[in-house]
């Protein structure tokens, strides 16, 4: 959980049994109110959103007090995706880094595609990570 997260992104099991993940957090446009992005982990390819209030309250079940939303972990995929970013990220920024002047013309070339292959593989996983909602 970051300091921007009010609860941790992942998966989390609702108090009648189906999973969910976390994916992120809004606002809403009329009130302020912090609202909890997420989806089903049943194979629906929808988003939904709810109150974080709602998301975090308990609730009476069978007379005994339960949470609505029970955090389980984490999603593999995801911290994985994460890992491969920030190591295209970084070996991207290492390749703008090195000096072009100092290069033969088909090094040059071959530096340019590099760099503009970890361009694409980075908005892929950016898609993947942040935008994709059918998996």
């Amino acid at each position: 959980m970051s300091k921007n997260n009010p609860i941790p992104v992942g998966i989390y099991r609702h108090y009648k049994g189906n999973k969910y993940e976390v994916i992120g957090f809004s606002k809403h446009s009329e009130t302020l109110e912090d609202m909890v992005i997420y989806k089903p982990l049943n194979g629906e390819s929808c988003t939904w959103v709810r109150p974080l209030s709602m998301w975090e309250n308990t609730i009476m079940v069978d007379g005994k007090a339960v949470k609505r939303f029970e955090y389980i972990g984490t999603s593999k995929r995801r911290d994985e995706l994460g890992d491969a970013h920030r190591a295209l990220l970084s070996t991207m920024q290492k390749c703008e880094k090195i000096n072009f002047d100092n290069l033969t013309k088909s090094r040059k070339t071959l530096l340019e595609r590099r760099i503009a292959a970890l361009k694409i593989s980075l908005d892929l996983v950016e898609k993947e990570l942040w935008h994709n909602d059918n998996d």
